[in-house]
Order: structure tokens, then sequence, then C-alpha cells
């Protein structure tokens, strides 16, 4: 800034410079903002789904109490009681997936079709293999440890007191 500031005295059109380093350190404060802002919506998008699959499993165990106090009560082990809940989130979780990669995709490709897919294309990998298995790994296991709780409640029901419900 000294420099500017010297070149400024003996011209006053050099105050209007601007260093590499300023910048490089606005495009890098830009893609940081870009990041923290994505991390924390996929975070929240992740949290709502998560709620979401734990809600609707927990009300599924809860209507078939009396289906699982029967399955029990005719020799199914918990460990098989848990593994029915769990198939029961694998299809929906599956599906999601599948229209979520493709719709990922989609978008990928349709930005690479802009006029600035020049300038993103060089500075971020689109298709990039290691992310797109990274975040499929996180929200399958995500998925599976909301998904783990009802499973283990459901292998708890007690069959005599299922029975007797209704």
């Amino acid at each position: 800034r000294v420099i500017i500031d010297r070149f400024a005295v003996l011209d006053p059109n050099m105050a209007q410079v601007s260093t590499l380093q300023t910048l490089a350190s606005a495009d890098t404060y830009i893609l940081g903002t870009s990041f923290w802002l994505t991390l924390v919506l996929g975070a929240l998008a992740l949290l709502l789904t998560l709620s979401g699959l734990f809600s609707v499993l927990s009300y599924l165990v809860e209507q078939r109490t009396r289906e699982i106090g029967v399955r029990i009560a005719l020799g199914a082990s918990r460990r098989s009681i848990g593994a029915l809940v769990l198939k029961q989130s694998a299809r929906p979780v599956g599906i999601g997936l599948a229209i979520g990669c493709t719709l990922t995709i989609g978008v990928s490709a349709a930005l690479l079709a802009t006029p600035a897919a020049e300038q993103i294309g060089s500075l971020v990998q689109l298709f990039d293999p290691v992310a797109y298995g990274a975040s499929l790994l996180l929200i399958v296991a995500a998925c599976a440890a909301a998904a783990l709780a009802p499973a283990l409640r459901a292998g708890r029901v007690n069959p005599l007191a299922a029975l007797r419900q209704d």
C-alpha cells in the first residue's frame, strides 16, 4: 500500500491500481463464502432428511407394534425385527440417492454449458468422483444411524404388551 501511495503522489490515477494480492484475496473470499454457504445448506438438508426419516420410521414402528409383537411371539429374533425396519428404510434412501445423483449430474452439466463455465471449470472440478463417493457414503451412514433407533425400539417390543393394546 505504501508503494501505491507514493505513485499516487506522482499520478492521481495510480491510486486506483489494485495489487495482485488484493485481487487474489477477493477471489479467495468469494470462493470461501460460497464454500461455507454450500456446506451450511448441505448440512441443513441432511439434518432435515434425517429428522424426516427418523420420524417416519418411528411412526411406522408405532403403527406396526401389534404386528411386531406377533412376529416376536411366533419366534422372530430381535435382530430379524431390527433388520426388517432397516430394510424398510433402505428403499426410500436408495430412491432418494438415485434421484439426487441424477439431478446433481444434470445441474453440473447445465453449469458447464453456461458462458462462465470456463472460469468455474478452472477453479472447481464439477465431476469429482471422490467427492461424489464421499458424500454418498456420508448420506448412507447418516441415514443408517437415523434408522437405527427405531429399529432397536422395534426389537425391544414386548409381545404380551403389544397383543394387549387393542
